[in-house]
């Protein structure tokens, strides 16, 4: 059983890192595996664009059985979730449904979110890197044969450079590039007998291990909300079809364009002029620009983490080292406003009447959920007004343009006063507003251009559906765009970075690279400028490093050039992981603003007055606790 089972995660491990040519020659193992509520089994097919009539057989063939409550089909995830108590229900039997159902469908092409698995290649890359520096200060005591440290070198050469890098990224998919990368260049390494790099590269292993291990344990908090909440997992996955062009270039590719090609004629042209292979090796080690990705590294795994403490989940934590390419950001209507509505005007049309008594009485009788319909009490009657030039005739276009909804006040069939609705905006919207406009520039998702004013944004695109395309124009133009939606799919699966927003029912939008509230998007958007002066900072080590390398290699003997070289590369390596960690933890400290309560006090009755201080006064007291959390887990990172 123990063998099956490590049989079956090294067959799941490998085909996740396998580019498509090669993934179908690895066995497909499907799993079966506990939950919180219930089973997790994995699908294959099931779940992918398209497949919504298979999912919906699926679950209720699933739920036809002894013991079974519920059962829905994930596509991100790649399972079913089955609701049961696994001990009393007949885990063959569900494991044979769902393998006959899903065989009959296309296998599906994308690779399925499993923040579990991620933490366990994460273990892996930092054993791996461990056991490397062991075997070779091993194999220098035993005085074995080394290889070349040529190598590495031209594998660093290689996966700095941005064309050569974007090109395979293409080919083999960049989570398999990396992989090649990564195993290629720790195999080299210790076969060159020299563990100086293995030591940045086991560092650097460790931060994405912490990284990980946040993201599984921001999971299994998920998990135990997800088990509680019918329907929560249901979700067909979105076509993500490939981005129309590379991303354009950020300080790091932009130096890595320039600083690669010149590290290649560098080492000719020392080879030619010392006649040294060692100097030139020594050069091309030096100048090879890897200095400033690991910074940028560094930091997003920072980010990573603080987001985790901020209460949101990082799907896919690749996502967030493109935060220093971001120059757009587009805030869909859907993800900054409350799905309400609220008072913005109110005008009297009678003389003698209480402004205050007003507000109080179209507050008790407004239904701002939906104020479209007529609503009777005591003395008044509210409903909406028809034509609004006929009773406002000065007020009207301004009305019109504020996108404001006019609801009429009407006592004893006498129209008394209209108050003007306004769609409600969430507490956090102005300040995450505020943080994305110092960062990029802003957008706003939807046709309304009264929201657009409130908010001072001057550019909208077209939400819903329609907003992947306006991303992909974008994209197309040379943008690298985030998009902060609730619920358009499309625009935040073709997004550089998906931020998906939970409503209040905790409803995960699972297209997203992220999912949280709006106190993580604040946090992210934050971090973009951050993200930038992280990368140029690294690249001026880089640059820094490349030029007092070149000049110990050249000033020193020969014998020596060599290992000169690589201890300033490690040094600089060294010093831009504690660079980009320390940037990524001041960033996670950004303070969550306060949630100001935008309804006027005088629109409201006492009662309800009391009852939005005490809302206030607990959405206070959570932003406090979640600082607090964040603290904490600070301490302990």
């Amino acid at each position: 059983m123990l063998l099956t089972r490590v049989l079956m995660t090294s067959a799941t491990l490998l085909r996740g890192v396998l580019p498509d040519p090669l993934r179908g020659a690895v066995p497909c193992p499907r799993r079966l595996a506990t939950c919180p509520g219930g089973l997790h089994i994995d699908l294959h097919g099931i779940g992918g664009p398209g497949t919504e009539t298979a999912a919906g057989r699926l679950e209720e063939m699933l739920l036809e059985q002894p013991g079974v409550d519920r059962a829905e089909v994930n596509g991100r995830l790649g399972c079913v979730f089955v609701g049961c108590d696994p001990d009393e229900v007949d885990q063959d039997k569900l494991m044979a449904i769902v393998a006959e159902l899903d065989e009959q469908e296309e296998r599906a092409r994308h690779t399925p979110i499993r923040l579990a698995e991620e933490h366990v290649r994460a273990t892996i890359r930092l054993a791996a890197g461990v056991t490397g520096i062991g075997l070779a200060f091993a194999g220098r005591a035993a005085r074995l044969p080394r290889l070349t440290p040529a190598v590495p070198a031209l594998l660093h050469l290689a996966d700095s450079t941005p064309i050569l890098r974007e090109e395979l990224d293409r080919l083999l998919g960049r989570r398999a590039t990396n992989a090649l990368f990564t195993s290629a260049t720790m195999i080299t390494q210790t076969l060159t007998l020299r563990p100086v790099g293995l030591v940045v590269n086991a560092l650097v292993s460790a931060g994405h291990y912490v990284e990980a291990r946040a993201g599984r344990q921001a999971w299994e908090l998920l998990e135990e909300r997800l088990a509680h909440q019918a329907g929560a997992y249901r979700h067909i996955k979105t076509v993500a079809p490939p981005r129309p062009c590379h991303r354009p270039h950020g300080p790091i590719e932009r130096y890595a364009d320039v600083a690669s090609p010149a590290a290649a004629g560098g080492y000719a042209v020392t080879r030619v002029a010392t006649r040294s292979k060692q100097r030139a090796l020594a050069i091309l080690i030096s100048a090879t620009p890897t200095v400033a990705a690991v910074s940028r590294d560094a930091f997003a795994c920072a980010v990573s983490r603080a987001l985790g403490r901020r209460g949101s989940i990082v799907l896919e934590t690749e996502t967030l080292r493109h935060m220093d390419r971001v120059d757009t950001v587009i805030l869909d209507a859907d993800a900054i406003t409350t799905g309400s509505w609220t008072i913005d005007r109110l005008v009297p049309l009678s003389a003698g009447l209480d402004t205050g008594e007003l507000y109080a009485r179209c507050c008790s009788l407004i239904d701002f959920a939906d104020p479209s319909g007529t609503r009777t009490g005591e003395d008044a009657v509210v409903e909406p007004v028809v034509d609004l030039d006929k009773h406002l005739p000065a007020e009207a276009p301004e009305w019109r343009a504020r996108g404001l909804l006019p609801i009429g006040v009407t006592r004893e069939g006498r129209l008394v006063a209209v108050a003007g609705l306004a769609r409600e905006i969430d507490p956090m919207a102005e300040a995450v507003v505020d943080m994305a406009k110092a960062a990029t520039t802003v957008m706003l998702a939807g046709d309304d251009e009264a929201l657009a004013q409130r908010l001072a944004i001057e550019r909208l695109v077209p939400g819903g559906p329609e907003l992947g395309d306006a991303v992909v124009e974008l994209q197309s133009e040379g943008h690298c765009v985030v998009v902060v939606s609730r619920g358009s799919c499309q625009g935040l699966v073709h997004a550089d970075i998906g931020v998906g927003v939970m409503d209040q029912s905790g409803t995960v939008p699972w297209d997203a690279h992220v999912a949280g509230d709006l106190t993580g998007a604040h946090l992210l958007l934050s971090c973009l400028p951050r993200a930038v002066r992280v990368s140029r900072n690294g690249v001026r080590l880089g640059a820094a490093a490349a030029v007092v390398g070149g000049l110990l290699v050249i000033a020193g003997p020969e014998a020596t050039s060599l290992h000169r070289g690589q201890l300033v590369n490690a040094g600089a390596s060294l010093m831009a992981v504690a660079l980009g960690e320390w940037a990524g933890r001041s960033a996670g400290r950004v303070p969550i603003p306060s949630l100001a309560d935008t309804t006027p006090r005088n629109a409201t009755s006492a009662k309800d007055v009391l009852t939005r201080l005490h809302s206030s006064a607990h959405r206070g007291a959570q932003a406090e606790a979640v600082q607090r959390r964040g603290v904490k887990g600070q301490g302990g990172a």
